[in-house]
């Protein structure tokens, strides 16, 4: 399959923008990802309580993530987007105030408010989906993971080389969450001009549910979205954690997350290839495949090639559900008019991950990094059984209501 960046003319400027804005979204993100499991074991009172700062930026994000959608529906994703960025500042500050303190629980407020800004992040691939040109909804959103690709290679090394800016151990890196936030909010406001108001071919009233309730690719889209969450979420978790375990140097936790990073978004040169040529459901599959093959190289060992394989296959996996997931959600509404399927996708994902997140902790003390992966292998291995009964027995509408992509399979 050929490869190269002429698949994406015509996609229009709003998607440059938006695999900017993705780039530093998930630059402020992976400093989290990287240390706040590290930070919450050094400052918890108890090993069992150390992802709860982790978990707070998903229980935020999912208290938050359908109020966004349905928000970003009536005053636009753009207003939206940037009071997450703000709301990422104050939470940044605040981290850094308690780092500096030695304060469990203001780090654990200080997450939570970036939570509601990891809460909008989900939007900017919708964002893209809703203002690209007739047949190239699909690809922008491949081309928006492009977004995490910069981040993958630059945040998690961000987050141990500015980690001492500040004097106490981990505040720089803290401060930058907030400044990726901000140099985001530029950029939003590059695009105010045609999000602000509904756009005339979006006036129409959002899409209800009640349209897609039964509909195959709506329950395709949920699955693979929450399954890739949770699976995603509970190994993010669980990886720097075990790797300070097992005696390996922040160095080395810091290079497994970017390669983590990498698998996520590093895929997008051929997903979305794969993806036009196979359609979604077996792109899922391909994904599901990918977290078993994770979870077994995990469950094999502790030794550095362990942790490097189960994560990045983690990553891959994650990019191949999460594409197909979001296809076969912006296949059922036209665009403009699925505020309200968006906020309801988003908020299933959130809280399977607010699971993974909760119960991360505990299934670490209890069955170590190797035992931890035998749940990902189950709930994979579900995944791949479920997929597969929902594309048999569910039915897909004779007129759907979304303009499917011309080229791509059903």
């Amino acid at each position: 399959m050929t490869v190269g960046w002429h698949r994406y003319a015509g996609i229009g400027r709003s998607s440059w923008v938006l695999v900017a804005c993705q780039a530093f979204y998930f630059m402020g993100v992976s400093i989290d990802l990287t240390l706040t499991a590290v930070v919450g074991l050094a400052l918890a009172p108890a090993p069992e309580l150390a992802t709860l700062p982790l978990a707070t930026i998903t229980i935020t994000g999912t208290l938050c993530s359908v109020g966004a959608g349905l928000l970003a529906g009536r005053f636009g994703y753009v207003r939206v987007m940037i009071t997450g960025a703000l709301f990422a500042a104050a939470g940044a500050a605040l981290s850094v105030f308690a780092v500096s303190t030695h304060s469990f629980a203001l780090l654990c407020c200080g997450t939570a408010l970036v939570g509601a800004y990891r809460s909008t992040g989900g939007y900017i691939r919708y964002m893209a989906a809703d203002r690209a040109p007739e047949g190239k909804r699909e690809l922008a959103v491949s081309f928006i993971l492009y977004g995490g690709l910069l981040a993958a290679v630059i945040g998690p090394f961000a987050a141990t080389t500015s980690a001492d800016f500040l004097g106490a151990k981990y505040a720089g890196a803290y401060l930058m969450v907030g400044v990726y936030a901000l140099l985001n909010i530029p950029l939003l406001l590059s695009l105010r001009a045609g999000d602000l108001r509904p756009r005339t071919a979006f006036a129409a009233a959002p899409l209800p549910l009640s349209a897609v309730r039964g509909d195959r690719r709506y329950l395709l889209g949920l699955v693979s979205l929450a399954g890739a969450g949770a699976m995603m979420t509970m190994v993010m978790a669980i990886g720097p954690l075990g790797s300070h375990h097992a005696g390996h140097s922040d160095t080395i936790s810091a290079t497994i997350v970017q390669w983590h990073l990498i698998g996520m978004f590093g895929p997008s040169i051929i997903s979305g290839s794969v993806l036009a040529r196979v359609g979604p459901t077996w792109t899922a599959a391909i994904g599901a495949a990918l977290f078993v093959a994770a979870a077994l190289a995990g469950g094999l060992g502790t030794a550095f090639p362990n942790f490097l394989l189960a994560l990045t296959l983690n990553g891959i996996g994650w990019n191949f559900l999460y594409l197909a997931g979001t296809t076969f959600m912006v296949r059922c509404y036209p665009p403009g008019r699925g505020s309200r399927i968006q906020a309801t996708a988003e908020g299933v994902a959130a809280i399977t991950a607010v699971a993974a997140s909760l119960g991360a902790s505990t299934v670490f003390v209890l069955l170590g990094w190797q035992g931890a992966n035998l749940p990902v292998l189950v709930i994979s291995a579900a995944l791949l059984i479920t997929l597969g009964t929902i594309a048999r027995t569910t039915r897909t509408p004779v007129a759907p209501p979304a303009q499917s992509d011309a080229g791509h399979t059903a």
